[in-house]
């Protein structure tokens, strides 16, 4: 067991603890793609913030903001909307640092649910390592996103929603690792047929990395328009949870996942940010080398601002 300690039991309490407004998002069955199987996704755009990752501040809120009403962590954007509101909703508020290249719309979601932005560094790692140090001299209490296993147990009940469908891989976006370590965790006990394969953007291999080596590999730079994903330096508590579940990787390119934001949006009608369908692409790209019968996948974001979407999308 490694040190985060996210277990099977873990993910099926924090259902009981997410607001309802988080729980039972759309499953999308029978989705096609040019050169893949019919695959299986749950939609997470529909949430209050348009990303899963409120499922996981949720089930931290209701843990500890009695405790610690204020709180500091780091943030691309979504994160930081789901802690501000989370946070808000129980009385205390979230300070966020971001980078300075941020994306605006998620700065502004994050605003509006209460969060104090700090813009600090010219990417993520930047802004967690100020995040952190402001932490530190303020004694307030800093929420790593990947090293909580309440966060990673909140985003284990989307694979917990999913645990009675017909698939047998599923394809799971790896920013900090909070959400695959979540979806292994339950899986592994309940579906241990189902292959979890974890998914970077080739700009942003880190945790892929990581995992092939089994122990963190920190990068110099990342290349992707995938912001959601764009991490340097990974989190050795969280590597070390996916080194113990997590059964293959899968790196796409920028175009790659370009195409799969906008087949899915032709199939579905819905506008995923670039993080938000790394996992279709991989799922397409993989098909023929897997042979899966069935897979599956996490729309785990659709933050997109109006200009991205226009020249994404034509919408």
């Amino acid at each position: 067991m490694s040190p985060l300690k996210i277990t099977a039991e873990g993910v099926r309490r924090a259902a009981r603890r997410i607001s309802p407004d988080f729980l039972g998002t759309p499953l999308l069955r029978d989705v096609a793609f040019e050169g893949a199987p019919a695959m299986i996704l749950k939609d997470e755009t529909a949430t209050p913030i348009h990303s899963f990752k409120g499922r996981r501040t949720e089930n931290f809120a209701q843990r500890y903001a009695a405790t610690a009403p204020v709180v500091v962590c780091a943030s691309a954007g979504n994160f930081g909307q789901g802690l501000a509101l989370s946070m808000t909703r129980r009385g205390g508020r979230a300070i966020v640092f971001a980078a300075r290249t941020a994306n605006p719309l998620k700065v502004a979601r994050m605003k509006e649910l209460g969060a104090e932005v700090r813009l600090e560094g010219g990417d993520f790692d930047a802004a967690n390592a100020a995040a952190t140090a402001f932490a530190r001299d303020a004694d307030l209490p800093f929420v790593e996103d990947a090293a909580f296993p309440e966060i990673a147990e909140g985003a284990g009940v989307i694979a917990l929603e999913m645990a009675e469908e017909d698939f047998d891989a599923i394809y799971v976006a790896v920013g900090g690792g909070a959400l695959i370590n979540g979806i292994s965790a339950l899986l592994k006990n309940a579906r241990p047929d189902v292959a979890v394969i974890g998914v970077c953007a080739e700009g942003a291999a880190s945790y892929a990395l990581s995992w092939r080596a089994r122990r963190p590999i920190e990068t110099q730079k990342v290349d992707t328009f995938a912001d959601g994903i764009a991490i340097r330096a990974p989190v050795e508590a969280s590597v070390a949870e996916l080194v113990a579940r997590v059964d293959d990787f899968v790196l796409v390119s920028d175009a790659e996942i370009l195409r799969a934001m906008r087949a899915l949006h032709r199939a579905t009608g819905i506008i995923a940010e670039p993080a938000g369908a790394a996992g279709v692409a991989a799922a397409v790209k993989d098909a023929a080398a897997r042979r899966a019968q069935r897979s599956a996948s996490i729309i785990c974001g659709g933050n997109v601002a109006p200009d991205d979407r226009t020249h994404w999308f034509g919408v």
